[in-house]
């Protein structure tokens, strides 16, 4: 049996493209794949996954992989990383994630077209600054910074994705609070909001009730105040044609909850948001 490679990178490195296959090999550091091109057979610890374009590892010194190609062309791209900055991104989400991706769990999942784009733009980006490394005010740990920000992006695309597809709430419910975050939807009456969707008035506010503490009426209040209180320390509106943006009829009960909650009137609000700005 050949010895098995042992990947050592200076710590100066960033970032690589590779159209060519990797033979089985360790690491000293971790290394984010980011699959590009082609259709790949990515095996890490064993254990065979397909990778296609979009799909992303983080692979680091608990692991050996080697990558074959089963289409071509084949494009995918490795950004570098220490063990120190991967425990560090981590644990900004969870007090265990870094264990388990060092023990149980394979660190991979698939990116939205759109996020893994960006994802490849920044990586593009580095791969040309990194050239000018010492002109221009340009230095390597600055690029680092930003390399650790796109594994800080990523992580959190992962985390994200992992309580999406195992929820605390009904995926539905999760639905319902998405189509909420917009203004447009979330001034309507609670009768309006309700005839939009599939589900009856008693079982979206059992659900309101059971996850988030609180009924679906005053769900929305939050949500207005909260939006009215934004557009008070950002705009020119006055607090009557604020009062109508975030859904009120009456000017009167507007200001009582807006005071309930902020413990100010609207007019106070935006005096103190100015003497702040």
């Amino acid at each position: 049996m050949s010895k098995l490679e042992r990947m050592v990178l200076n710590k100066n490195v960033l970032c690589r493209k590779y159209t060519t296959p990797n033979r089985p090999h360790s690491h000293n550091g971790w290394e984010l794949v980011l699959f590009e091109k082609g259709e790949t057979s990515n095996v890490v610890n064993g254990v065979e996954f397909i990778a296609k374009p979009g799909d992303v590892f983080l692979i680091g010194p608990p692991h050996i992989h080697a990558i074959t190609f089963r289409s071509t062309p084949h494009l995918h791209r490795d950004l570098y990383y220490t063990s120190e900055e991967v425990e560090a991104v981590c644990a900004t989400f969870s007090d265990d994630l870094y264990e388990k991706i060092c023990t149980n769990d394979v660190f991979t999942f698939h990116i939205s077209a759109n996020a893994f784009q960006t994802v490849i733009r920044q990586e593009e980006k580095l791969e040309s600054l990194s050239v000018l490394i010492g002109k221009n005010g340009i230095s390597n740990d600055e690029l680092k910074k930003i390399s650790v920000s796109v594994l800080h992006f990523v992580v959190g695309l992962y985390r994200t994705k992992t309580f999406t597809n195992t929820p605390a709430y009904p995926k539905w419910l999760l639905d319902i609070l998405q189509l909420l975050s917009s203004p447009e939807n979330f001034t309507k009456s609670v009768g309006d909001v309700l005839s939009s969707m599939y589900y009856s008035h008693a079982t979206v506010s059992s659900a309101f009730r059971k996850y988030l503490g609180v009924t679906l009426s005053e769900y929305l209040i939050s949500l207005r105040l909260d939006y009215a209180a934004e557009l008070l320390a950002n705009t020119s509106m006055t607090a009557l044609e604020i009062c109508s943006a975030v859904g009120y009829d009456s000017f009167s009960y507007f200001i009582k909850q807006f005071k309930k909650k902020f413990g100010v009137t609207p007019h106070k609000y935006r005096s103190d948001s100015k003497k702040t700005q």
